[in-house]
């Protein structure tokens, strides 16, 4: 299998936007581009047509109506879902290998602990190609000029955290959670083919999967602490 359409629709319901998806469908050497979609069955149809052929992401905030262009700063409208992506440490556009990709799995297992054991929603994992990706869902917070930077260094706050709070395993294992805090900010469909770089045997192409059951359940007590700084 090198599409998980199941998985794809889930991604789409995981995002839960209010207005806009926005789809980008990239790969290094060709021109870049992008798609603006309104419903579930056209957020899967362009997957596809783009699957195998171009990394496949879509906006992680929700768009405002209207656009029709790739989102800037100022064209996020909601804040509904935060990640953590973790990224073994290796040569830019390079599969990764078993190893690596296992010991991704290792600091999202532990990541995913620590806060469940602090009393949150335990993120959705996914296994993005080559990491992990950690999804934290929240309610729908509005985001407008008056408080779009607050929000966005709540966002920058809360990795830096992470990575200062988890730093020991992420050491361990060669890993690193990567910058997603700009609103803008796009990730990996789940459910679609990992293309980057050379498809090799002992650094293959893959197919990203939901580890956990990718269903949506809104976490306040985050999101108040998110905002205060306070994770």
């Amino acid at each position: 299998m090198n599409f998980n359409e199941k998985d794809v629709r889930a991604f789409y319901r995981l995002l839960n936007h209010k207005f806009l998806t926005e789809l980008r469908f990239l790969k290094r050497g060709h021109f870049p581009a992008f798609s603006i979609v309104k419903s579930e069955d056209e957020f899967a149809k362009k997957c596809k047509a783009w699957n195998g052929k171009r990394n496949v992401y879509a906006g992680l905030r929700d768009r405002r109506e209207g656009l029709k262009r790739c989102a800037n700063f100022g064209d996020i409208v909601g804040l509904q879902i935060v990640t953590l992506d973790i990224d073994p440490i290796r040569e830019p556009e390079t599969p990764s290998r078993d190893q690596e990709l296992k010991n991704a799995l290792d600091v999202a297992e532990f990541i995913r602990n620590w806060f469940s054991k602090k009393g949150y929603v335990p993120p959705i994992r996914a296994m993005t190609g080559n990491g992990v990706c950690l999804y934290f869902c929240t309610p729908y917070y509005e985001i407008r000029d008056k408080n779009r930077e607050k929000v966005i260094r709540a966002l920058e706050k809360f990795e830096q955290n992470c990575r200062e709070k988890f730093k020991k395993i992420l050491k361990e294992k060669n890993c690193q959670i990567d910058r997603m805090f700009d609103l803008p900010r796009i990730a990996k469909v789940i459910g679609t083919m990992s293309v980057k770089g050379e498809n090799t045997k002992e650094r293959p192409w893959r197919l990203s999967y939901f580890i956990d059951e990718p269903k949506r359940i809104e976490d306040k007590k985050f999101l108040q602490n998110l905002l205060k700084g306070k994770i």
